[in-house]
């Protein structure tokens, strides 16, 4: 696009490593990926974000979305019901029937046979799936060497109102009622530990509280499922 690099000598640092390893693209990932600049977290910094509000400096790791497959393994993941089995044949999150065409349906429930890791769904052209289609799941009819990141009401909507979240936050409701069944702190503390790996602070403890008491767990988790926290990758 004509602009300047914002690390010249660092690239002809990297282009000298890929040189002195003949050209092996295994020993320059590793290098990368070790270096603190790709370790660090996202924190945010005023300071810094004042010179540097796109982080081109790289002074901090830029929140990622996950993808498609990723978000919905998670869920499964935080609400105890993903079937880790490997191998073995796929599952299909749509409907189809044969006439004059194949006609693809979504499916509107998504029984335990479906609980299974998304790389074993067998995706099919012309077919559409609406949590991993809305989440910019590429089209497989064609080449896709980089996927685009769309922000869509439909995405909302979907985490939000689909069955598939709804059935997940009541698995995950329920896995977190039965350790504690009369202590609502205790629940609120393992659903943030299950989903965030962190405790909740006061502020977060006092509200999902509050939550829990008026609306019931469900609601609260329903709530994390559709957290920025929980899709996003820090």
């Amino acid at each position: 696009m004509g602009g300047r690099p914002t690390h010249p000598e660092l690239l002809d640092f990297l282009a000298s490593q890929l040189i002195e390893n003949d050209w092996q693209l295994k020993a320059i990932h590793k290098l990368i990926m070790l270096s603190d600049s790709y370790r660090q977290s996202s924190a945010w910094s005023w300071d810094s974000a004042q010179m540097d509000a796109d982080s081109r400096l790289l002074w901090r790791f830029p929140p990622r979305r996950l993808t498609a497959e990723e978000i919905r393994d998670t869920f499964l993941t935080v609400s105890g019901k993903l079937d880790t089995t490997m191998g073995g044949p796929g599952f299909r999150l749509y409907d189809f029937w044969l006439d004059t065409v194949t006609t693809y349906v979504p499916l509107d429930e998504h029984g335990p046979e479906t609980y299974r890791r998304a790389i074993y769904h067998h995706n099919a052209r012309a077919s559409v799936v609406d949590l991993m289609t809305d989440f910019d799941q590429p089209d497989c009819t064609l080449s896709a060497p980089r996927r685009t990141q769309t922000t869509t009401p439909l995405q909302a909507l979907t985490l939000m109102n689909h069955s598939f979240t709804r059935d997940m936050a009541d698995y995950f409701a329920s896995q977190v009622h039965e350790q504690f069944p009369e202590d609502t702190e205790k629940q609120v503390q393992t659903v943030s530990q299950i989903a965030y790996q962190r405790s909740a602070d006061a502020g977060e403890l006092t509200q999902s509280t509050e939550l829990v008491q008026e609306h019931g767990l469900r609601a609260l988790c329903r709530a994390i499922l559709n957290s920025s926290e929980l899709i996003y990758l820090n």
